[in-house]
């Protein structure tokens, strides 16, 4: 009875997510500052068009795209809450970070200055890296 319920419980879980109706859907949002920090996902470095799930993870709020996001900053928070400033190679906090959009992802700064710097050229510091967001340049 215990494993019906399981498979009950993950088959309406999952159906929605399957289907694309379960999570907010990403938008590629035009280039630039992004102030509403609750219409991105920090797990996946992306805009979404409708805002995201609130995370509390050590009194911090991160947002993100659907449950699978709470379980990945969960279980990497390091890898999730932190980012590296592309312009000064500062690790910054997602949940205070200024942010900037290009091409369908987001960066973190720690300054304003910075955030502006990388607006002027973003191409320069982004080219050498596929994931210039996170704090060590790999895949999320």
């Amino acid at each position: 009875m215990v494993r019906i319920r399981k498979i009950i419980t993950f088959t309406l879980f999952m159906v929605p997510f399957i289907l694309g109706t379960g999570a907010p859907q990403t938008a590629l949002a035009e280039d630039g500052n992004v102030e509403k920090r609750d219409h991105v996902c920090m797990m996946q470095d992306t805009i979404l068009a409708v805002p995201g799930i609130p995370i509390e993870h050590e009194g911090r709020t991160y947002y993100g795209c659907c449950p699978m996001c709470n379980q990945s900053i969960k279980g990497a928070p390091e890898k999730y809450t932190k980012a590296q400033d592309p312009v000064t190679k500062a690790t910054v906090d997602k949940a205070s970070a200024l942010i900037y959009a290009f091409k369908g992802r987001v960066f973190y700064f720690e300054t304003e200055a910075s955030r502006a710097e990388f607006a002027r050229q973003p191409l320069s510091y982004i080219s050498g890296s596929s994931r210039a967001g996170t704090p060590t340049g790999g895949e999320t």
